[in-house]
This record gives C-alpha cells, sequence and structure tokens, in this order.
C-alpha cells in the first residue's frame, strides 16, 4: 500500500511540476490543464481532475494502480519565458508518446531548469534593438535610434540584476521605468537634436506587457474568466506603474 502511494505521489508531482513551470512561464490556462490530465493518464491516472488559475494549480488522481492524492501548487514566480514553454511542452507531450515514467520525466525537467536562460550581452542586445525598432516607428531621428539604443543597453544590467532579487516584480519594473526614464532625459540634455519623448517611448516598449495582454484575452474568450480577468488586472497595473515610473523621471528634472 505504502509502495502504490510512494508511486501515485511521484506521478502526480512530476505532472505538477511541469504545469506548474509551464504556467510560470506564460502558458495559457487550458493548455496547462491539458498538459496536466494528459501526463497524469500516461503515468497510469484513469481519472484526473484538475483545475487552474493564475497562481494555483489543483490536481487530484485515481485509477487502479494509483492511490487517490490531491495536490494543490502555489505559483509564486512569472518568468514569461517562450523557449522553455515550448521546451516543457515538447516535454509533456513526449510523456504522453513514449510512457516516459515519473523519474524520467522529473530527470528532464531538472536539466531544462538548468540550461541558461538569455545572457546578458544577449539581453543587451534585445532591449536596444526593441527600442531602436519602436523609436523609429513612432518617427524618431537617426539621433533618437541612437540614444533610445544605449539606454536599452544600459537598462539591461539594471533589470537583470532586480530580477534577481527578491523585490516585488512592480517594484521592479517601476525602478526600471525611472531609470530609463532620467536616462533618457540626461542623454536629451547632453545631445542636441534629441527628443526624450521619442526616446522614452522606445524604451517603454520594452517594459510593456504584451504577453500577459495577449494571454488575458485569449483566456477570456476560452471561458477561463477568473484567470483572464486576473492576468487583464495585472497587465493594466503593469503598464499604470510604467507611465509613473517615466512621469517620476521628468518630476525629478
Amino acid at each position: 500500500m505504502e509502495a502504490e502511494v510512494r508511486e501515485s505521489r511521484k506521478a502526480l508531482q512530476a505532472a505538477l511540476n511541469i504545469g506548474a513551470q509551464m504556467l510560470s512561464s506564460g502558458a495559457e490556462i487550458s493548455r496547462v490543464e491539458d498538459s496536466i490530465i494528459r501526463m497524469c493518464r500516461a503515468f497510469g491516472a484513469e481519472t484526473v481532475e484538475c483545475f487552474a488559475i493564475t497562481y494555483v494549480i489543483v490536481v487530484t488522481i485515481s485509477g487502479e494502480n494509483l492511490t487517490e492524492l490531491t495536490e494543490i501548487r502555489r505559483i509564486n514566480t512569472f518568468d514569461r519565458n517562450m523557449y522553455k514553454l515550448t521546451e516543457l511542452n515538447a516535454l509533456s507531450r513526449e510523456i504522453c508518446e513514449t510512457q516516459m515514467n515519473p523519474e524520467q520525466a522529473s530527470q528532464r525537467l531538472r536539466e531544462i531548469e538548468n540550461r541558461k536562460s538569455y545572457s546578458l550581452s544577449g539581453k543587451m542586445f534585445i532591449f536596444a534593438l526593441i527600442s531602436l525598432s519602436f523609436t523609429l516607428f513612432f518617427g524618431g531621428s537617426l539621433k533618437d535610434m541612437a540614444v533610445s539604443a544605449l539606454i536599452g543597453v544600459l537598462i539591461a544590467p539594471v533589470e537583470n540584476v532586480l530580477s534577481r532579487s527578491a523585490m516585488n516584480r512592480f517594484v521592479q519594473v517601476f525602478l526600471c521605468s525611472v531609470v530609463a526614464g532620467l536616462l533618457s532625459i540626461v542623454m536629451a540634455g547632453i545631445w542636441r537634436g534629441v527628443s526624450s519623448e521619442l526616446v522614452s517611448i522606445g524604451n517603454i516598449m520594452i517594459f510593456i506587457p504584451g504577453v500577459i495582454f495577449t494571454c488575458a484575452v485569449q483566456e477570456i474568450f476560452s471561458n477561463n474568466m477568473l484567470s483572464g480577468l486576473t492576468r487583464l488586472a495585472e497587465a493594466v497595473i503593469i503598464s499604470l506603474v510604467i507611465a509613473t515610473g517615466f512621469v517620476l523621471a521628468n518630476v525629478l528634472l
């Protein structure tokens, strides 16, 4: 009996761990629930009940060879990593297709978690590219684009340090916005012909929660109203935090 309980718990925890990582990486609720249900059935569960919202996953499994168990997983971190999400989605499919056991699935999950994310230099390049692209889109000159790209490069280390801290993510976005706003004003004062407004609008786009907003709309149209409204509220709050940060920078200078 104890051996059955241990096997059931291993199967449930393996599926929950993967589902939790998928949710924190930006997956929509329906994908998370469907993946967990399929993985649990691949591990031998005959009946699976799964309920997920933005911050919590609840799963109950039972079957002829599995003891009935229920576990709850609280989601505390969000990194919106699309590459990691692709890997996790591929892992869930492989579990269902190859009848992978829970130990192998857990090992594969650890490998995915241990893979390096974007390097600092890669993040600096991405931030610079986003900044100059949107500055150009909104009518900025070559000078504006150059300054916007430079600020994007300078913001990347700041964002990197803050993201590793235990600081609230809204505070992280606020501080990055303040720093970006201050740099745009200072650069505009140093270089003649540079518009701090056009530079700022390019830098703002680094932090705009486009993925969160898109997921929110998708959740609402998928009848996951609670998660959709939660993510929509999150996107609105982040947008307000970004705006407040840039306004504060203008007030300070």
